[in-house]
């Protein structure tokens, strides 16, 4: 057995421990035992291999000259193989302590390596490599996994390869200590089809895969970080728990029944008897919110004199602490009432008894609950200006496009069919769009309820109900001018009880409807030389203007230039001389537009 910093090689007699070999400055990150009985550990960093004897010498066997030793595994046929990094090679080093480079990747490190009648495969840590480098053959990627680290190789009895890949870096794990936390990840469990290829097995959605290797009964076992557990896997992709340890993970599995764990190290050895009694604890259930607990339903085998005892506990934190409820017995022998209080998360426990030889076998666990309804969420309610919503038409069915500035589109038909739609974009009087954002935390679908109130008003008014939604456009013609706001109601009424229903409002800021057209004044033309002269004022009482406009004899419009430069206020006086209009009698049109739409068209003749 090695551990950790400062390394140690501990010999284990009985229940004794005895250090054969100790260095101070680095970990002893891998181990190998021959089949002759020859002891071998690599040194990270330091990246040496040292031979340790029976009675506790040791000499410095071969110098990788690398910073690192991460992996070793022994062949008959090729010697000691030894992993790397930084630079990621593999060495083969005869009994004399001579090494040759086999291969060398692009990958950091080289985390893993299994051997097997003469065929050697590795495993690499950066791109996740499962690597054929049988010395004499041509290097060959078995597998690309989608995981930053292959963890471990391992060889069944009949020769088949199982690896582990795993998003928890070795070095990450070793340089962790005591940290809360260090070794969190998933991972999973692969092996080789007849075909050359690989299929996953088992995945761990909640820990790192962190030690692979042969049960005392020829299985692949599995071990995984952060809660020491162990797994046996078929090789159709059976899982089953052989056991939950006491420590934070396991490092290292032998085809003895011999399990060592880290932080802090034990080993363990796992026979084939049966327990007289156990005690399986699941991971807390999160319900994503408080929720009450129902009925807990349990599927087992149950031989003559076993039997199942089923307890529950709740609580509002991740991982259960001092502030969960007391474990909680349910009652009957396949399912009972959960008797915790309602809560976020549940655990549930099963105490195992034996008898006559035999054991229990659990199956299958279920627990019923209902979640608390939570309310749907509304973001902010945008009423927007008709200058801020562009409308392009030119349909043939009476149709109007508008891109909100969000850049949702709207379409929709004019009032009344059949108004003609210039091909340029306008703004559309009277039509107003409004938009708003909504979510539901349990994925409920929603509605919404428009409500709209004037500034004078202390009631609100219904105006759409029950839309599917967050965008509208209304009809502001039948308002009459003056200051508004707007209110959304969300409900998720659709997907739940009329009692437990959940619902959220939000209100825009306040909006001007305003209907009236602008008034244009104090229109003088005159008449000079060929040139036509056109003055006046337009005034509007509630939105600013957006254009003045001059045509001459029905011809085309021409913006007027304000005598402030910028028409942009509620009063502009303007002026528009046109050039050469000739002798005679002419049609002049002013029109002043505001920024609602409204259009306000006089006409004057110059004779």
């Amino acid at each position: 057995m090695v551990a950790g910093t400062p390394g140690v090689l501990y010999r284990l007699r009985g229940d004794e421990f005895e250090a054969l070999f100790e260095t101070e400055t680095a970990d002893l990150a891998t181990l190998v035992v021959t089949p002759a009985g020859r002891v071998y550990v690599g040194t990270a960093p330091g990246g040496e291999v040292y031979r340790v004897y029976d009675d506790g010498t040791n000499e410095l066997f071969f110098e990788t000259g690398e910073d690192y030793v991460w992996s070793m595994a022994y062949s008959r046929e090729h010697g000691l193989l030894v992993g790397t990094g930084d630079a990621a090679r593999i060495y083969a080093v005869d009994e004399r302590g001579s090494g040759e480079v086999v291969c060398e990747f692009d990958d950091p490190s080289v985390t893993a390596i299994a051997a097997f009648e003469g065929r050697v495969v590795a495993g690499t840590a950066g791109e996740g490599l499962v690597v054929d480098v049988t010395p004499g053959s041509d290097l060959r990627v078995i597998y690309d996994a989608p995981y930053d680290e292959i963890s471990a190789v391992a060889f069944g009895e009949d020769g088949r390869l199982y690896f582990a890949a795993t998003t928890v870096l070795l070095e990450e794990a070793l340089d962790g200590g005591d940290e809360p936390g260090v070794g969190l990840g998933d991972g999973a469990v692969y092996g080789t089809t007849d075909a050359g290829g690989a299929v996953e097995l088992w995945r761990s959605d909640s820990s790192p895969v962190t030690a692979l290797g042969r049960g005392f009964d020829g299985v692949m076992w599995a071990g995984t970080g952060s809660d020491a557990r162990l797994f046996a896997i078929g090789g159709t992709g059976q899982v089953d728990l052989v056991a939950t340890l006491d420590e934070e993970e396991i490092l290292a599995i032998s085809g003895d029944g011999i399990v060592v764990t880290g932080a802090p190290g034990a080993v363990y050895e796992i026979g084939d008897g049966v327990a007289r009694s156990g005690v399986y604890e699941s991971e807390a259930l999160d319900a994503s919110a408080v929720a009450e607990w129902g009925e807990a339903r349990w599927r087992a085998e149950l031989p003559s004199g076993t039997g199942i005892s089923f307890s529950t506990r709740s609580g509002n934190t991740a991982v259960p602490d001092e502030f969960w409820s007391e474990w909680a017995k349910v009652p009957g022998t396949s399912e009972g009432a959960v008797a915790s209080p309602p809560g976020r998360f549940l655990q549930w426990k099963a105490e195992l008894e034996g008898g006559g030889g035999s054991s229990p076998i659990l199956r299958r666990v279920e627990v019923a609950f209902l979640r608390e309804n939570m309310p749907p969420r509304l973001g902010p309610v945008v009423v927007y200006d008709p200058e801020e919503v562009v409308a392009s038409g030119g349909g043939s069915n009476g149709t109007v496009s508008q891109s909100l500035p969000s850049g949702v589109e709207v379409t929709y038909s004019l009032d009344p069919p059949g108004s003609r739609i210039r091909e340029l974009p306008v703004l559309l009087r009277g039509v107003r769009t409004a938009e708003w954002e909504a979510s539901d935390p349990d994925r409920d679908r929603i509605s919404f309820d428009l409500w709209i109130r004037g500034e004078d008003e202390d009631e609100w008014k219904l105006i759409e109900e029950e839309l599917r939604r967050s965008v509208h456009t209304w009809d502001t013609l039948s308002m009459s001018d003056g200051t508004y706001r707007l209110k959304v109601v969300a409900s998720d009424e659709e997907d739940n009880t009329e009692e437990s229903a959940g619902s959220d409002e939000q209100t825009s800021a306040p909006f001007l409807v305003d209907n009236t057209p602008p008034r244009i004044e104090g229109v003088k033309l005159s008449l000079k030389e060929g040139s036509l002269t056109a003055s006046g004022k337009a005034r509007d009482d509630l939105s600013p203007l957006l254009r003045v406009e001059v045509a001459v004899d029905y011809g085309e419009w021409r913006p007027v230039v304000a005598d402030d430069g910028l028409i942009d206020s509620l009063s502009e006086s303007f002026a528009l001389r046109v050039e050469d209009v000739g002798a005679g009698e002419h049609s002049v049109a002013v029109r002043a537009i505001d920024l609602s739409g409204n259009i306000a068209v006089l006409r004057k003749v110059l004779r």
